[in-house]
């Protein structure tokens, strides 16, 4: 007798081991090694503040997060590779000593703000 695939409470069957390893290859292709990183295993100083999270206390794991960024021996090459990224790639929280706000929802607009502005540049006759 074979049992029924177990599903979620959202219906959908959980992945499988191989389906897993996989997707998560694909969510780290192009994150550079970086040896010697010191935010390795403090993910929390790191993250973005939670939802309810008081400022200060957001401000306060910020500041720690910085702290370790600005003498880590990874800093360089971090911040090379954030900057690599489209801005709809980068992480929220710390990256390379830089806090990074939430995104916004939605897509980014098409074209920067200052794009449709034909006044910028021209100086006044």
């Amino acid at each position: 007798m074979t049992a029924a695939p177990t599903t979620h409470r959202h219906g959908r069957t959980p992945m499988d081991q191989h389906a897993a390893l996989s997707l998560m290859a694909a969510v780290l292709t192009g994150v550079p090694r970086l040896p010697g990183v010191r935010c390795l295993g403090r993910g929390d100083l790191f993250d973005p503040a939670a939802t309810g999270e008081a400022p200060e206390a957001a401000a306060d794991r910020h500041n720690q997060a910085v702290g370790l960024c600005q003498h880590c021996p990874a800093l360089d090459p971090c911040a090379a590779w954030v900057d690599s990224l489209k801005p709809s790639r980068r992480p929220g929280g710390v990256v390379a000593g830089r806090v990074r706000g939430p995104r916004p929802p939605g897509r980014p607009p098409a074209t920067p703000p200052h794009a449709n502005d034909h006044t910028q540049g021209k100086t006044a006759s």
